[in-house]
């Protein structure tokens, strides 16, 4: 059954570079080929705007995946998944074709943790972007199983407002990176919206539309996603990595050189990444932390984060709670 879509919400989609007048449209590859670069420019000349003017309800209501997902390919395809597992891994490989978005997702003990990074300067500096994409996430897991599921965690810089924090069922952090954390538990609940059915049916359009998208997709890029997936499991070398892509280690060396950097850069920039999030983690020891980030003792690791930021792993973990707490961190700690 086709269902027509409203003259409001067609408004909407339309401003966005979505012309589609009925579900069947959001299966149309070639309407998304068509639009796409529009959506992107429309969205960098808009978000400035968004970010002044649009309240934290109408921010939630662009957040409800009940209501758009049958116009946007990459929900419809998440949304017909077994699982949040599922839908978090084909969301992750197709959100760039609503947005210029990266996620990378990777296993912390039992749970899994989800961040999120941007290809256009525009949206890093957007609250309105980031919160929606955070919270369209958790949204997509509470549509699929239809309960309440609240994430473990959640964090970016930005201030998350009262009906934000009321809908999250948690209290959100402040963190230098943008993340949410789920229970595995919880991404695992089967989805009453599975559809093996559609899924074949809009899999290749998704993916050939992926391959032909001109967008800046880098190597490097490629390699910190599936590191961001290897680190916490402990196999996480220069082979790991391209046996992932299907590429042999030494073709994955010379890309790397080709864009001006190294196997060992992207390693490093990774867990720099993570140890800056974990350590916020009140929950997680340093141990664990070091654990987490892929080193084998905890005194390799306290060397390398004091390379990487010019603190202790101590100090920043005492500078993060103060900040949290809303203390004056330049009265307390003097980095030189």
């Amino acid at each position: 059954m086709d269902l027509t879509v409203s003259r409001k919400l067609k408004n909407v989609l339309q401003n966005l570079g979505y012309p589609f007048n009925s579900t069947s449209g959001a299966l149309n590859t070639n309407i998304v080929d068509k639009n796409l670069n529009t959506k992107w420019t429309k969205d960098s000349l808009s978000y400035d705007v968004l970010d002044k003017e649009a309240t934290d309800k109408q921010l939630l209501t662009c957040c409800d995946v009940s209501i758009f997902y049958q116009f946007v390919p990459p929900y419809f395809a998440a949304l017909s998944s077994k699982n949040g597992l599922q839908a978090i891994d084909r969301l992750s490989l197709y959100e760039q074709l609503i947005g210029p978005i990266k996620m990378g997702v990777f296993r912390e003990g039992d749970n899994f943790r989800i961040h999120i990074s941007y290809l256009e300067e525009y949206c890093k500096n957007s609250r309105f972007s980031l919160l929606v994409d955070q919270i369209s996430l958790i949204s997509l897991i509470r549509t699929g199983t239809n309960k309440e599921i609240r994430p473990v965690s959640i964090g970016s810089q930005y201030s998350y407002g009262t009906e934000i924090t009321k809908y999250l069922g948690i209290k959100p952090q402040k963190s230098y990176d943008n993340y949410l954390v789920f229970r595995k538990n919880d991404l695992v609940k089967p989805f009453s919206t599975q559809n093996d059915i559609i899924w074949d049916l809009i899999k290749p359009g998704l993916k050939q539309h992926i391959e032909d998208l001109d967008i800046n997709h880098t190597f490097s890029a490629t390699v910190q996603n599936i590191l961001f997936k290897l680190i916490a499991g402990g196999n996480f070398q220069l082979k790991d990595v391209a046996d992932k892509v299907g590429i042999s280690s030494r073709t994955a060396q010379r890309w790397l050189r080709k864009e001006g950097t190294s196997f060992e850069e992207q390693l490093t920039t990774v867990r720099k990444v993570l140890a800056l999030n974990l350590l916020q983690d009140i929950t997680l020891s340093t141990a664990e932390v070091s654990f987490l980030v892929g080193f084998k003792d905890v005194t390799s690791f306290y060397k390398a984060f004091k390379k990487w930021t010019g603190m202790t792993a101590l100090n920043y973990r005492h500078q993060m709670m103060l900040k949290n707490k809303g203390f004056n961190l330049k009265t307390v700690f003097h980095q030189k």
